[in-house]
């Protein structure tokens, strides 16, 4: 083909020729909206937030629920495009640099993986809500504590957490509600000592959890270290007293110790040279007692070197001392059931009075069990002649009675057979 020729193609009809092109990119847009076509669907990103330090330079907190910090959003492009996406293909940013005074910061979409063009993101400008407030940081001393029980015989002697202080930063509002930090072990079962990794805990005043989410802690978890030692339980006695320790007339009915055990930790070589603990009965001070009574005693003083009480048992006890007193009790002992004694040969007796009255002492107990009718006893008529007389009543008594000298009127007469007695 000559120039002209070309010149002449390249040049003339250039009407048809733009007809044809248009017509070519419609027919391609034909083409592709019948076998690409353009779709919508619903995808979810994560929001991340930016410029957090812009809010925290304020000595402010920002507080955005889990639920919140993400999106749901509407997305066209074509099928081909469309089929290749998802939602880690999308970046959700909310910028605070952009907050409003209503607490709402737009959403800023963008896909990863193709351009604006080829993906748009469709539908209204999507908000992030936030909360901000007054920020506060305080430190906390973390105490360090147990739960559980341990193996038989042992029990926690000591316990310490590394690091012992927290910092806590977050909203003022839930700062200032705090009252203490635990940092818990468990020792159900332990026999030898532990170190364990635990999460320090937050509590208010009322002892009841704080939720941590929207706090930051210096440190999320601490090391609490147990030491164990050794436990027995022994019983707490008083020593038996001597008869210069108690007041005059007086006998001990009981002594009782409340509580009457004690569970001691040690070296379960010093516990065992301790069988139980013996209060000294003259550390009572029982002889300026002259009625029962009651006294505290510190029995951390009769704990051998090496020996101390478990944490649940209480270093004070009560000891009560219940004396026996005497007392007296008036009885009539019928005279029939009175003998005379060494009454001479061909002689016989009568008593003046039907009974007599003896006025017994003892221990209240001893006198309950005395009958008058039952109690027996005799008079001695040794050296008397035929007459009236005057002897003094013996009676078998039962121990711990004793009855008071008395005496009753006998008439010795010469029995008129004189038969020998």
């Amino acid at each position: 083909m000559s120039r002209k020729k070309i010149h002449d193609f390249l040049t003339r009809n250039w009407g048809l020729k733009i007809l044809a092109v248009i017509l070519s990119i419609i027919l391609w847009i034909v083409v592709v909206s019948v076998n690409d076509p353009i779709e919508k669907r619903n995808f979810t990103a994560k929001v991340s937030l930016e410029n957090q330090e812009t809010i925290s330079e304020q000595g402010k907190y920002v507080s955005v629920a889990d639920s919140s910090l993400s999106v749901t959003f509407r997305v066209s492009a074509h099928r081909s495009v469309m089929d290749r996406l998802s939602n880690s293909d999308f970046i959700a940013t909310a910028d605070l640099d952009y907050l409003d005074e209503d607490g709402k910061v737009p959403i800023q979409i963008t896909c990863s993986a193709y351009s604006q063009a080829q993906v748009k993101i469709i539908g209204a400008t999507h908000y992030l809500e936030v909360e901000v407030g007054k920020k506060q940081s305080k430190k906390f001393m973390i105490n360090a504590t147990t739960k559980g029980t341990p193996a038989d015989g042992f029990a926690v002697k000591d316990t310490t957490v590394t690091p012992n202080v927290v910092t806590v930063e977050g909203p003022a509002s839930i700062v200032k509600t705090i009252d203490h930090v635990s940092a818990v072990a468990d020792v159900d079962g332990i026999s030898e000592d532990v170190t364990e990794k635990v999460v320090p805990i937050l509590y208010d005043s009322d002892n009841n959890e704080i939720n941590t989410t929207r706090l930051t802690l210096s440190t999320t978890t601490v090391n609490v270290s147990v030491t164990m030692e050794s436990v027995k339980t022994v019983p707490i006695e008083v020593s038996d007293p001597a008869s210069s320790q108690l007041p005059d007339g007086v006998t001990i009915d009981s002594v009782t110790v409340d509580p009457d055990e004690a569970s001691l930790v040690g070296t379960a070589e010093n516990l065992n040279q301790i069988s139980k603990i013996e209060i000294p009965f003259s550390v009572l001070d029982a002889a300026s007692n002259d009625e029962s009574f009651s006294t505290t005693i510190d029995i951390t003083s009769y704990l051998p070197d090496g020996v101390n009480l478990s944490d649940d048992t209480k270093s004070n006890v009560t000891v009560k001392v219940n004396y026996k007193t005497e007392t007296e009790k008036t009885v009539e002992v019928p005279t029939d059931n009175l003998t005379v004694k060494n009454l001479p040969d061909g002689y016989e007796a009568a008593f003046e009075d039907s009974t007599v009255s003896i006025v017994l002492t003892g221990y209240e107990d001893d006198l309950a069990s005395v009958s008058d009718s039952e109690l027996t006893g005799s008079v001695d008529a040794s050296g008397l002649s035929e007459g009236e007389h005057k002897v003094s009543v013996e009676l078998t008594l039962p121990d711990g009675v004793k009855a008071q000298n008395v005496s009753t009127k006998i008439t010795i007469t010469k029995r008129s057979d004189g038969d020998s007695n």
